[in-house]
């Protein structure tokens, strides 16, 4: 009994020992069942193509040129290839395409080379652009087995460049300037270059003529790129300043977008044309306050050219007064003078010293134009003296004389007709 209690056993051992080894084969086919169903479930259905990056020619662009963008494209799964990949561009103002806006690929799948995926485009950019941030649409299309899918992406592309400058007088009020003028220039600055500036400072500086301190400097601020600023300085000739051309030298100084300095310099001439010009001074003894005497005042042409047609009138202050006569003068040549004569009047309460007139000359130059200029001078006045008054009755005392040379002679005559009888 032992025996097949033993033997019983033994087969019984026989029996657990099989079925546990079933349930592991069971077990492992279960797991490798899950396993494909699990790889199944995990498998990708459609292609997907992704725009890894992209290659500019230049950056930043510059107006101009031509831009060349290389698009690198990327089939991301590795069991499904893309069919009838195309791509493509839009752009706007200031980049434009330079060929077909569309490029196709018949497959791209995941193992193909790097350069399989890319497209190379060209964009022209204008040649007035402005510096700025341009982007570019990028479109994707592809197909798997009669299913469409698509994609986007945005590339930014910059345009820069540099400004640039020219200059231009565009006025001078007064038109015409002459030696004594005071004229307000004005100089338009253009900026042609593709960046605007800021902080933009003019100043001018001259020989020859005078930039006054007032207007020697002109802030400006900002000037956009195909913008323009317009400075006015104020300029004067000196009255004894030569007829000819004299340099205005004008610096703009400015901060670029990259916040670099930056300076540009012109010259323009300022033409200071020929013209008459006049002083005056009398020669004439001093006068005596209360009394009137005939004066010869001298008027200079001092200017560096002819006057024509003169008409001089005397402007007298206190304590002057005169016949106010117009003279006229039919021409003075420059570096020429001429006498004029006027009666003048000094009041009784007149000041002692040197008092000041003046003279209003209206002529015309050698192309008929309107003129006018002023001369000032000044006559000497002296106090009425005792002697002067006595000179005043003059005739008082030669007729004093006379009456007293008669008497004299009658009495004369008497004593000779009495010696006689």
């Amino acid at each position: 009994m032992v025996n097949g209690k033993i033997s019983q056993n033994f087969f019984s051992d026989c029996k657990l020992s099989n079925l546990q080894y079933g349930g592991k084969i069971f077990g492992i086919a279960m797991l490798l069942a899950m396993l494909a169903l699990s790889g199944t479930a995990y498998a990708s259905i459609n292609p997907k193509v992704q725009l890894i990056n992209y290659t500019l020619s230049e950056v930043p662009a510059q107006p101009g040129h031509t831009l060349s963008l290389t698009l690198h494209f990327k089939s991301m799964e590795p069991d499904n290839c893309a069919e009838a990949l195309s791509v493509q561009v839009s752009v706007s103002y200031p980049l434009s395409v330079l060929g077909s806006d569309t490029q196709y690929r018949r497959l791209l799948c995941y193992r193909d080379s790097e350069t399989d995926g890319d497209f190379t485009f060209l964009f022209p950019v204008d040649n007035l652009a402005t510096s700025g941030t341009y982007p570019v649409s990028v479109s994707t299309g592809y197909e798997k087995r009669f299913t469409k899918l698509t994609g986007s992406n945005i590339v930014n592309v910059q345009v820069g460049g540099s400004p640039s400058f020219n200059a231009s007088v565009t006025s001078s009020t007064p038109v015409d300037i002459y030696a004594g003028d005071s004229a307000a220039v004005a100089v338009a600055f253009q900026n042609t270059g593709s960046s605007m500036v800021q902080s933009a400072r003019a100043s001018a500086t001259s020989r020859g003529i005078t930039v006054k301190w007032a207007g020697q400097t002109a802030d400006l601020g900002s000037i956009a790129a195909r913008g323009s600023a317009t400075a006015v300085f104020n300029v004067e000739a000196p009255k004894d300043i030569l007829a000819g051309s004299y340099p205005l030298d004008v610096v703009l100084d400015y901060t670029s977008e990259n916040k670099s300095m930056g300076s540009t310099s012109f010259r323009f001439m300022v033409p200071v044309k020929p013209k008459a010009d006049f002083a005056a001074a009398s020669a004439s003894p001093v006068l005596v306050s209360g009394a009137k005497k005939e004066v010869a005042i001298t008027l200079y042409n001092t200017g560096t050219e002819e006057a024509k047609k003169l008409k001089v009138r005397i402007k007298p202050l206190y304590p002057f007064s005169t016949d106010g006569t117009v003279r006229y003068i039919d021409s003075l040549q420059a570096g020429a003078s001429t006498n004029i004569t006027y009666l003048v009047t000094v009041d009784k309460d007149a000041t002692v010293g040197e008092q000041l007139l003046s003279f209003q000359v209206d002529f015309e130059d050698p192309q008929g134009k309107q003129m006018s200029d002023t001369a000032d001078f000044s006559l000497s006045v002296r106090a009425l003296t005792f002697e002067d008054q006595l000179a005043a009755v003059w005739y008082v005392w030669v007729i004093l004389a006379l009456v007293i040379v008669y008497m004299a002679s009658k009495r004369l005559g008497k004593k000779k007709e009495k010696a006689a009888a």
